[in-house]
């Protein structure tokens, strides 16, 4: 099973991915798919992006300049790139700064899948989701929120939670305390999907996933997930594995 296709991305999407452990390598697999299936695909962030990750992905422009972003864009496709990240500006740390929203809704017209990062989690399996975030373009069409199973059971603390603070007041796991299958389906329910609008799909991608325990364990939070009403769920084997093995629960 391709994961564009577990995750019900078509041409026309746009598809903003939040949440933590594994983002980055699920938006590079299903780009992948996608140009292997003949589409032209944007990938942009809204807040920052590796360099590293950007050029496993295709050709990068920057411009601070929004119509200047898009012209450039559309040259690189029609020139004949499948796959093109936009970004603001390159920064420091080897990152590109991502573009506001807006700019996401004017350059979705331009390719068949627009694939979007919408916040940051210093590469931690899941995070506590602050007020700020996660920036969600209004041309989105599909919202995918992520979580490592590797987080359940792990205490709640810096190594293992980005913002644990905030974790904790939205689950009411105290720090230092153990994630359970409830608190890491409320984090991605009610954290990473607490702003999207009504009309646009949901998904919950569990990373992480394999045969055995891990498979237990995200049966487990699928199951919390279905309680919340995200019915639409999908396990992956990223970012371990590339490609991915993809299970739908």
């Amino acid at each position: 099973m391709k994961l564009h296709g577990a995750l019900g991305i078509s041409t026309g999407d746009v598809v903003a991915f939040a949440g933590a452990g594994g983002k980055s390598a699920a938006i590079l697999q299903v780009a992948q798919e996608l140009t292997e299936a003949g589409m032209t695909v944007i990938t942009v962030p809204t807040t920052k992006m590796f360099l590293g990750e950007v050029e496993r992905l295709g050709s990068l422009v920057i411009s601070e300049v929004p119509q200047e972003l898009a012209a450039k864009v559309k040259a690189a496709l029609y020139g004949g790139d499948d796959s093109v990240v936009a970004g603001r500006a390159m920064i420091s740390k080897n990152r590109i700064d991502g573009v506001g929203p807006d700019v996401v809704d004017d350059l979705a017209p331009l390719a068949d899948v627009v694939l979007v990062e919408a916040d940051g989690s210093r590469r931690r399996p899941i995070k506590g989701t602050a007020t700020h975030e996660p920036v969600i373009p209004a041309s989105s069409t599909l919202v995918v929120a992520v979580g490592n199973v590797s987080a359940l059971g792990s205490p709640v603390d810096e190594d293992h939670v980005h913002r644990p603070a905030v974790f904790s007041e939205l689950t009411g796991v105290s720090p230092g305390q153990s994630i359970t299958a409830r608190a890491f389906a409320r984090a991605l329910a009610e954290g990473s999907l607490a702003k999207v609008p009504e009309t646009t799909r949901t998904a919950a991608l569990i990373t992480g996933v394999e045969p055995g325990r891990p498979m237990a364990d995200a049966s487990a939070i699928a199951r919390e997930l279905w309680r919340f009403g995200l019915n639409d769920v999908v396990l992956t084997s990223l970012p371990q594995n590339t490609p991915s093995r993809v299970w739908v629960p």
